[in-house]
């Protein structure tokens, strides 16, 4: 056994503790939250545009769900809601490795949502939808429903029924993931989602520094740059 300086003994081979950085797992949307696809094939159901206050689209809708009409069971309600949405893995800005990202869901229709009435908006169907609380605001988050003037709310046409069963579809079959970072090919459109780019669209070039950087050019005044982003904030183009 070797000695130090002060004659004391000590042993040449230690066991030092090793630290190993590992990456943090993604957090998925709890299935409570995520955003519900109702049935939009009931033929029942009449279709109807709702505007809403400023980010409670998804809040207006989930209640919106749960209206009864007066005489009904409770649970019972003949309102059907739905709000398109898109979805992201993001990491918060400047974070390392061990900060996992985190899926979230981002309305693609600002202030609005679509609401389904079983036969159509009548006066007692309306009443529950314009319901107030006693400070005179709408339970629902809601601020109108489009219609003409004279005539009153009106139901989606085919045209939009067809736009919105085939939204509900690609959502439902995953096609709204804006941030399958995997299977974005160089040359496809994306929007920048982070940075003073933020919005701006371009097309995308490739990955950096092992998959964690997405490169993307964007064209500014007939001028090509490159924009380096973190992947989770290189979105497909809506």
């Amino acid at each position: 056994m070797p000695r130090g300086q002060f004659g004391k003994g000590y042993n040449t081979a230690q066991a030092t503790p090793q630290h190993n950085s590992t990456v943090a797992q993604d957090v998925p949307l709890p299935p409570e939250r995520r955003n519900k696809v109702p049935n939009l094939y009931v033929s029942a159901l009449k279709w109807y545009v709702c505007t809403t206050a400023p980010s409670r689209e998804l809040s207006a809708a989930a209640s919106v769900r749960q209206a009864t009409l007066r005489g009904r069971r409770e649970g019972e309600t003949p309102f059907a809601a739905y709000v398109p949405c898109e979805f992201f893995w993001h990491r918060a800005i400047r974070s390392n490795l061990r900060v996992p990202r985190r899926e979230i869901q981002r309305p693609i229709l600002r202030h609005y949502i679509l609401v389904g009435v079983l036969g159509g908006l009548c006066d007692e169907t309306l009443a529950a939808l314009r319901d107030r609380d006693r400070e005179g605001r709408n339970v629902h988050g809601l601020a109108g429903i489009l219609g003409a003037p004279g005539i009153g709310p009106l139901a989606m046409n085919g045209e939009g029924l067809r736009w919105l069963r085939a939204q509900g579809e690609d959502e439902i079959a995953g096609a709204t993931n804006r941030s399958a970072s995997g299977t974005i090919q160089p040359g496809e459109d994306v929007r920048a989602g982070s940075g003073v780019f933020s919005g701006f669209l371009g097309k995308f070039i490739g990955t950096a520094e092992g998959g964690t950087v997405g490169v993307i050019a964007l064209d500014m005044r007939s001028t090509s740059c490159e924009v380096r982003l973190p992947i989770e904030d290189v979105h497909r183009a809506a």
